[in-house]
């Protein structure tokens, strides 16, 4: 195969393999449009994916617009809960002052209180000496004489005394009462005012989960913004090369090229493909959901799990076509064989071969990508550059 012939073909599977990002389904007529009686049917196509294309891209920033908004209302309300906070967290400071000062009044009354209790008891033994000094007077000199007549008047101003300190007890007490049911009040409106903290708080936090969300979601949709802009730019680009590229392909191949795509002849019989990897297929060839996302993707290879890396090897007889970094293969390599028929090894880690270079079936060709938790590799086959479930061609 010549040099001009071999870059021809490396062009074409590239252009192939680009078109992952709008679908397995319209790849058959990026190849069928190389045909002149079939081209315009075919951009026509193309420029209805694109406009389908732009709609989601509409539909994307409109969805960013509207997260936007929800995050800046969220963010304001996050806002007006921590004032709230520290509006609730100074009442609480300033009433937990109010209790202590009432605390202190407490302690205070209760201690002026024992200090009248204390103050009666004196009063009382004065009364009691003052009564043993009167009957000594009065039994000695009578009750009229003068001892008897002053221990008498002590009595009575003894006797007021004690009633002007019970007075001033009760006065105490009844003080005391009122610091006790002013300190329940305050601890009531305390415990009132941490239960309001609390939801608050709670709200806030829910608040800030949601906000999170919300801009998580935001960044999401700004990353499949970015894709959608990258698809759109790289569709508008692939309409343009087949408009200009149309006529660079003879037409007898072109013609064969196309009826073998839309027959669905295999240059290969089933069963007859190596593993590159021996592992669990996690993700299999087709249309798939997004388990988190909802949204729908497709992969036109499938996805081997693996404990740990391993050496990647050839599925069959060829020529290394590519290596490199390739959108989103990742580290891929690209495998031309015998009868127009492709194979991609992509999330490779490394790469033992360099293109140009031919491998026999089950040669190491690189290593397979890391991932956390273990390894894995991607693998896709194309017949005549239409992508084609690998599944029923490998050895079982």
């Amino acid at each position: 195969m010549s040099q001009n012939r071999l870059y021809r073909r490396f062009f074409l599977v590239l252009i192939g393999l680009a078109s992952m990002y709008v679908g397995w389904e319209r790849e058959s007529l990026l190849w069928a449009a190389m045909s002149n009686r079939r081209l315009k049917t075919d951009l026509q196509h193309k420029n209805q994916d694109l406009e389908k294309v732009n709609a989601e891209l509409k539909r994307k920033k409109e969805e960013t617009e509207r997260l936007k908004q929800e995050a800046a209302e969220l963010s304001e309300n996050v806002k007006k809960s921590e004032q709230k906070i520290q509006d609730i967290e100074q009442t609480i400071t300033y009433t937990l002052a109010k209790s202590r000062q009432i605390q202190s009044q407490i302690a205070s009354a209760k201690n002026d209180r024992d200090l009248m209790a204390q103050k009666a008891d004196t009063e009382k033994e004065a009364i009691r000496q003052s009564l043993q000094t009167y009957y000594v007077a009065w039994a000695l000199a009578g009750p009229f004489s003068p001892a008897a007549v002053f221990t008498r008047q002590a009595l009575t101003a003894q006797g007021r005394g004690l009633q002007d300190v019970h007075r001033k007890r009760a006065d105490f007490d009844t003080l005391l009462k009122d610091f006790t049911e002013t300190q329940k009040t305050v601890r009531t409106e305390m415990e009132r005012q941490e239960t309001m903290l609390s939801s608050v708080q709670s709200d806030r936090n829910n608040k800030e989960r949601q906000l999170e969300k919300k801009r998580s979601r935001q960044q999401i949709i700004e990353s499949e913004l970015a894709e959608l802009e990258k698809t759109a730019q790289e569709l508008a680009s692939l309409i343009d090369n087949l408009r200009s590229r149309a006529v660079q392909e003879e037409e007898a191949e072109k013609q064969d090229r196309i009826a073998k795509q839309m027959s669905g002849e295999s240059p290969i019989p089933r069963r007859s493909l190596l593993w590159p990897v021996q592992g669990e297929v996690v993700e299999k060839f087709g249309r798939h959901k997004h388990p988190e996302l909802g949204t729908t993707y497709i992969s036109n290879g499938i996805i081997i799990n693996l404990k740990q890396s391993q050496p990647v090897r050839a599925a069959a007889d060829g020529r290394i076509l590519y290596t490199g970094k390739f959108m989103s293969y990742g580290q891929m390599a690209l495998m031309e064989h015998p009868g127009d028929w492709y194979t991609v090894y992509g999330r490779l880690s490394k790469f033992f071969v360099e293109k140009g270079q031919e491998l026999k079936a089950g040669d190491v060709l690189g290593e397979s990508g890391l991932k956390p938790g273990g390894a894995e590799t991607y693998f896709e086959l194309r017949f005549y550059g239409k992508p084609t479930d690998p599944l029923p061609w490998m050895k079982e």
